[in-house]
Order: structure tokens, then C-alpha cells, then sequence
């Protein structure tokens, strides 16, 4: 009982050990402090009434406001600007390092508001176009922003409806897909949402959204997208073939995420989940899970909620499962599922640190839980607490040769009497290299276990893997579309047997993967086909239209 005490004392003493916008303008000193600076070529003031007029090289700026114009007009008295382009020079608006260009602007410093004629520019990844782009704070956008503490007090960001717009992140003057809706707001750094848009896939239209769109931002510039309708299709070898529908519903703060299949085994699947935003950074869920068990061959409805607070990179976790449907990845080729219960589980971990030495990055992470391992011994109940580190990178940047690593160690603590530690090292190195036209890629994987758990879920055993990937292209006529052909083999070097094989066929048209793979279960009878289709510039957004994720040995 004395370690049941001091176990997560050991937590606590980790987490202490680890933790360590798209339209805000350009601020000068002088616009912190709600002054206008504004700088031409020729400068007239008419002090009567109040018009200061700009020729030339027009720079001007006041607290998030920060445009360029061949000729700008500003009123002092009622804080309305005017700015108008000519054939050789557009009108600017700056924007967090990104901008719009447009034939004329109109806004008002006071009011926060205006509209831009004509513009086009970026937002995040997106290439925007549009008739009329409407620039307001953005608590009148029409869309709630959650607030808590003193964010309820600062002043709101801003915020941009454009109107009759077409967005894309294809970079070709006729772009391969493209997006048009009606109306278009923009929330910096946030969301785009498109409301009922149509779909292009050239100058085709492919669909009409009678519902709204949401495109999710990340602070890296990378973008999810979430589909308000989307169609599914699968085909498992336990299920049979699969149709079914993924929905997205979202209110500014919140969504709520809809997914159900079904299979001509006559099994049906589906999820439902609700997120809500409280404040900048923390955000709680709850939903269930219709998720069927190949193993007993039973549907189960399996429950979820928590919560996850994430600042300036540290992230922290609270979670909650009933009849949890876990799959581990024992090795290559041998996948394993459990049925677990989080009663609960809290996790912590640290931003990515830079290392200077290797050139790669290193983070740590903690977590502390209780956990019953439904399958094998019911009713009991096991705390585990655990500490832990990863290193991940690549050795130098060559297209041609381009060696990387990935390895973590975790130390895990029990409440168990008779095990009670359990410490993994899982390390994977290998190679990104060229053969002539050919694409190669090799890893290696390698783990080794000191000690044991008491859960079977939670037991890991030693492995040694190698992977190896052969890819190569088939060019068109265009050199904006292509073929991809990749064949991806696993071999468990300790039971010296080939343990999958993995076949891939994708089409490139420069801004639109669309990409099919078949999974070849050489140990048993677990084959899979997927099929995705991937944007350019959008690092989380993939469509998987059907099947599995697919286990990426070569990341880093």
C-alpha cells in the first residue's frame, strides 16, 4: 500500500521535472499608442476640414491597420480612410506578414469596419478571390469566439466576409480544384468557413454543399479541413463492403462530428462527438462509438469524454473511455486489440524543443491513470504513472540521401505488488534515398522491454523490424499530372518471416493526390483497401473516402 501513495507523488514530481492570425497589422511604436502615421511622396492638409490627402509611395498605419496605395485620403474627424488604385499600382492591405490587394478601400479606423473592392490575396495557405471583401472586428462577423478571463476584455481580432468567393491552394493561374461560395468569413488564424459551397475539380462542377464548410487552421499554416457531408465507402475482409456518410456541424465554439457505415456482413458503424471551445485553450468532448470487434465478432457501443488544455506548446489531457476498443501494434504485421476502460487518464507534454547538437528535436511527457483490462481480468483495477522522452530528425537536408531517427524511452511505474516497473527503448533509424528514378525508403525497428505490466494490453515485447519502400513515377504529357507506383514490404527479422506487404497507386495533378492502397496481411487475414485523397499544402488534410490508417514506419 505504501507505493499506492507514493505513485503519483511520482507523477507530480514529473510534471514538475517537464514543464519548463491572419488580419492583426503591423505596429509601430507610434500605433501602440493609437497615433496615424502616414507617409507619401506629396502630403497636402486642409486644416478646415480635417482631409489629409497622400500621393506617392502612400504608407500609412495606426494599431492594426497598415495598408499602401498610389493615392490615400484620410479624415481626421470621422477616422475614415479612402484609398484608390491606379493601372500601374494596386492598393495593399498588410496583414500578418501575409496581404490583399484590391482597386480601392474604404475603412474606418474608429469603427473597425470596411470593404475592399476587387480583392485577392492570401489567407493562411488559401488563395482567395472574390467581388467584395468586407473587413469588421470579429464579434460582428457572425460567429462567437469563446472567452475567459481577461481575453473577454482585450479587444476583438479581426475578421473579413468576402463575397462571391473562389479559394484554393493551388497556386496555377487556373487552378486544378477550387472552392466558390456566396460568402466566405475568414477568422485569423482559425477557420475559414464557406457557406454551402460548390466544389470544382477544374472547370466541373463535382458538388453542392447544403451546408456550410469549415476549414480549420493550425498555428503552422498547415489546415484540417472538415467536410460538412462527405460520402464513405470501405471494404475490409471481416465486413465485407461499406457505404456510409461522415457529417460536420459547427457553431464558431464548437462541433459536433457525425460518422456511421455500414457493411454487407450486416455489421453498423458510427460515432458521434461534440467539442466545445472554453476560452483560447481549453476545450472539452464528449461522445460514443458504435465500433465492431473482429476478435469476438461482437458491435459494442463505447463511450468517450475529456477535456485538453493546450498553451504556448505544453499540452495536457484528461480522458474517459468505456469498452474501449484498443489496437496495438505488437510488431510488423501483428496487431492486437483490447478492450480498456480509462477511469482516468491524465497526460502531460512538453512543446519540441530544438537540439542543437543533432539538429532535431526532443520533447518529454508524462501520464498518470487508472485502468481496467476489460478482456483479461475484469474488475481490476491498475494505476500506472509514467515518464518519458523523444528525439526525432534527419541528418542534413539531401533530396538524394536523407538518413533520420526516432527514438523514445518510457519508465512506467504499478500499483502492483508483484511487477510493479516496466521500461521500453523504441528507436527507428533510416534512410530516404534515390536509385536513379527510383524512391527508396528504409527503416529499421528495433524495441527492447526491461520488466513487465500487470495489464496484458499495457505488456510490450521486444521487437526488430525492417521495412523497405520502392516507389517510382510515370510521367504524363503534362508535367502537372503523374502516376505514383509504390510497393512496401515488413520483415520480422527475429521470426524471419515477411509479415506484410503494402501496394500503393497514386495520381498527382500538382495540387490533388488522389491515392489507393491495398494491405496484404501475410501473417493472417486482416486485408484492408484504403483510399485518400490529400491537398496540397494541407499537412491534415486528407479525405480518407475508406480504410484503415496505415502505420507510417519511415516519420520522424
Amino acid at each position: 500500500m505504501e507505493y499506492r501513495v507514493t505513485n503519483i507523488s511520482k507523477f507530480i514530481v514529473i510534471c514538475v521535472f517537464i514543464i519548463q492570425g491572419f488580419f492583426y497589422g503591423a505596429r509601430s511604436d507610434a500605433a501602440d499608442g493609437g497615433t496615424v502615421q502616414l507617409d507619401a511622396e506629396k502630403i497636402s492638409y486642409e486644416e478646415s476640414s480635417g482631409i489629409a490627402a497622400a500621393e506617392g509611395s502612400v504608407r500609412m498605419t495606426d494599431r492594426n491597420f497598415y495598408a499602401t496605395a498610389p493615392y490615400l485620403e484620410y479624415d481626421s474627424v470621422t477616422q475614415q480612410v479612402t484609398a484608390v488604385s491606379t493601372e500601374d499600382e494596386a492598393v495593399t492591405l498588410f496583414t500578418q506578414g501575409k496581404y490583399l490587394t484590391g482597386g480601392r478601400l474604404d475603412y474606418n479606423l474608429e469603427t473597425r469596419r470596411g470593404k475592399m473592392s476587387d480583392p485577392s490575396g492570401r489567407a493562411d495557405v488559401f488563395y482567395v478571390k472574390g467581388s467584395e471583401i468586407e473587413i469588421m472586428p470579429e464579434s460582428e462577423a457572425g460567429v462567437k469566439r469563446p472567452v475567459s478571463g481577461d481575453e473577454a476584455e482585450t479587444e476583438d481580432d479581426m475578421a473579413a466576409v468576402w463575397r462571391k468567393a473562389s479559394l484554393t491552394t493551388c497556386s496555377q493561374p487556373h487552378p486544378h480544384y477550387r472552392l466558390e461560395a456566396k460568402k466566405v468569413t475568414i477568422l485569423p488564424g482559425r477557420k475559414l468557413i464557406l457557406h454551402r459551397p460548390r466544389a470544382y475539380l477544374g472547370s466541373t462542377a463535382v458538388m453542392a454543399s447544403p451546408f456550410d464548410i469549415t476549414l480549420q487552421l493550425a498555428d503552422d499554416g498547415g489546415g484540417k479541413m472538415r467536410q460538412a457531408i462527405f460520402p464513405r465507402f470501405g471494404y475490409e475482409s471481416d465486413k465485407g463492403a461499406g457505404l456510409g456518410l461522415s457529417a460536420d456541424f459547427d457553431w464558431g465554439s464548437g462541433s459536433l462530428d457525425i460518422d456511421v457505415i455500414g457493411w454487407t456482413e450486416g455489421i453498423a458503424e458510427g460515432e458521434a462527438v461534440i467539442t466545445q471551445q472554453i476560452g483560447e485553450a481549453l476545450s472539452v468532448y464528449g461522445g460514443v462509438r458504435r465500433e465492431y470487434d473482429k476478435d469476438f465478432d461482437e458491435t459494442e457501443w463505447r463511450p468517450r469524454w475529456g477535456a485538453a488544455y493546450s498553451w504556448k506548446g505544453w499540452n495536457v489531457t484528461a480522458a474517459w473511455t468505456r469498452k474501449e476498443l484498443l489496437s496495438v501494434e505488437e510488431r510488423a504485421g501483428v496487431t492486437t486489440r483490447h478492450i480498456l476502460e480509462r477511469a482516468p487518464e491524465i497526460g502531460l507534454s512538453s512543446p519540441w524543443f530544438a537540439d542543437s547538437a543533432t539538429g532535431g528535436h526532443f520533447r518529454f511527457y508524462g501520464a498518470w491513470g487508472r485502468y481496467e483490462d476489460v478482456r483479461w481480468n475484469e474488475h481490476k483495477t491498475y494505476e500506472r504513472s509514467g515518464v518519458g522522452a523523444q528525439i526525432r530528425g534527419a541528418v542534413g537536408n539531401s533530396r538524394d540521401f536523407l538518413p533520420f531517427y526516432n527514438v523514445s524511452y518510457t519508465s512506467y511505474f504499478y500499483d502492483d505488488n508483484d511487477i510493479d516497473s516496466q521500461e521500453v527503448l523504441d528507436a527507428r533509424a533510416g534512410f530516404l534515398w534515390r536509385l536513379g528514378d527510383v524512391d527508396m525508403k528504409t527503416a529499421y525497428l528495433r524495441q527492447w522491454v526491461w520488466g513487465s505490466s500487470p495489464m496484458i494490453w499495457d505488456r510490450y515485447g521486444v521487437r526488430e523490424d525492417i521495412y523497405q519502400e520502392v516507389g517510382f513515377t510515370v510521367p504524363t504529357k503534362s508535367p502537372d499530372y503523374f502516376w505514383r507506383i509504390g510497393v512496401r514490404a515488413a520483415y520480422d527479422i527475429a521470426d524471419q518471416e515477411l509479415a506484410e506487404m503494402v501496394y500503393k497507386v497514386a495520381y498527382d495533378q500538382h495540387c490533388l493526390i488522389w491515392e489507393a492502397l491495398y494491405r496484404d496481411d501475410r501473417r493472417g487475414d486482416d486485408d484492408w483497401m484504403g483510399f485518400t485523397l490529400s491537398i496540397e499544402d494541407l499537412p491534415h488534410g486528407s479525405l480518407r473516402l475508406f480504410g484503415e490508417e496505415l502505420a507510417d514506419p519511415f516519420s520522424y
